[in-house]
């Protein structure tokens, strides 16, 4: 039996880890504070994948084919956790509050359709008919059918508890500093001098060394921290986002109201305790986590202007997270230049949402050692071209 470790325990360490360990390998997680504290907590759970694009790109395709897988992803955590992680197939409704607005979404709604990707364009009382509480002011937009959402929070526990149930061995507070490359300790030798037969050995942790026969690093925006330089033109960087939740006593809404357009403007994602998660920020600021007022209340504003009965409402928590991104905004999934060295990480906006396709390309590496066709734009050796 091969002994795995997977560095990072978010959603895309648990997802791989919990997928593997049903394989019958021995898995353990390495993380560095508290499972699922990081992007995968303060993620809002959209499974955005026709809703973020507004002229087509074949990364599209890889996000639909994942929102796709998440059902059945969704059941067999639930089965193994007991714990309901409300994936929600309701749709999404992206609004447009002026001309300019509207003709973006409108040609959106032609290249989609052109696609043959199910979407409609409406007017504004249409939208109101299947979102009443709208504001009058949205004079027409998208209605996205077959985007959906996930309690991220909820998942995270569920996966928690799943690879708990699984034989997962879960470290907490285990910080991994270094790839072993061998057991030669000399500190002057260049890092190839020191991987021995293209491979490494394990980790180095601040709990100590730990041996693994495959290391796959999903260490989100810290992926690139450990033994930089070992992998050539390998750089995450974190882009921070600032969220805000409201909560209401009753349903305003059912659908997520994305109004992201030309990267500007907010998110309003319902969730089924009637809380609403409104964000978010796209901010290049480094490993600063600091919550800005007047920035909450600029996502506030703009959600107030497309749903007004909001305004009503108390702030439940504010909150802010880093999303781990590559220079190109793509993700880094598939082998390395060591043997035994898998990367899974900077899936940057899309975290939640490609954590089934993730998993099921890493295990494929694992189980037969090759890479699947649709991660094989997403390999780290594509920054050295």
């Amino acid at each position: 039996m091969k002994n795995i470790v997977v560095i990072g325990g978010g959603i895309m360490g648990l997802s791989i880890a919990n997928k593997l360990a049903k394989s019958g390998f021995s898995m353990t997680v390495l993380e560095k504070d508290k499972i699922g504290m990081e992007g995968s907590l303060a993620a809002a759970g959209m499974l955005a994948s026709q809703s973020e694009f507004e002229i087509y790109e074949q990364f599209m395709d890889f996000c639909i084919k994942s929102r796709d897988l998440y059902s059945d992803f969704c059941k067999e955590i639930e089965n193994d956790s007991g714990i309901d992680v409300e994936y929600r197939k309701d749709g999404f409704i992206i609004p447009a509050l002026n001309k300019e607005q509207e003709e973006i979404l409108r040609k959106t709604s032609e290249w989609q359709k052109n696609k043959g990707f199910e979407i409609e364009f409406l007017s504004g009382n249409e939208l109101k008919g299947i979102e009443t509480n709208l504001s009058e002011d949205i004079i027409s937009g998208l209605h996205i059918k077959n985007d959906a959402q996930v309690n991220n929070r909820k998942l995270m526990e569920a996966l928690k508890i799943a690879c708990n149930k699984n034989n997962v061995r879960i470290i907490e507070n285990c910080e991994v500093k270094n790839y072993l490359l061998n057991n030669n300790k000399e500190t002057n030798l260049d890092n190839n001098d020191l991987v021995k037969n293209n491979k490494i050995i394990g980790v180095e942790t601040n709990n100590g060394d730990i041996n693994a026969d495959i290391v796959i690093n999903c260490a989100g925006s810290w992926a690139s921290s450990i033994s930089p330089g070992l992998i050539s033109n390998f750089e995450v960087k974190p882009i921070l986002g600032q969220v805000v939740s409201l909560q209401a006593d009753k349903q305003i809404l059912k659908k997520v109201i994305f109004a992201i357009i030309n990267q500007q403007g907010c998110y309003i994602v319902p969730r089924k305790d009637n809380e609403i998660i409104v964000g978010s920020t796209m901010e290049d600021v480094g490993f600063n986590k600091t919550i800005d007022e007047n920035t909450i209340n600029g996502l506030l504003k703009k959600a107030y202007e497309l749903v007004p009965e909001l305004k009503d409402l108390k702030i439940k928590e504010k909150w802010a997270g880093f999303r781990p991104t590559a220079k190109d905004n793509f993700p880094v999934i598939g082998k390395t230049n060591i043997e035994n060295l898998i990367l899974a990480t900077a899936h940057s906006r899309n975290g939640i949402l490609l954590a089934p396709i993730t998993a099921d390309a890493v295990k494929e590496i694992v189980l037969n050692g090759k890479v699947p066709e649709e991660i094989k734009d997403f390999g780290v050796e594509r920054f050295s071209k």
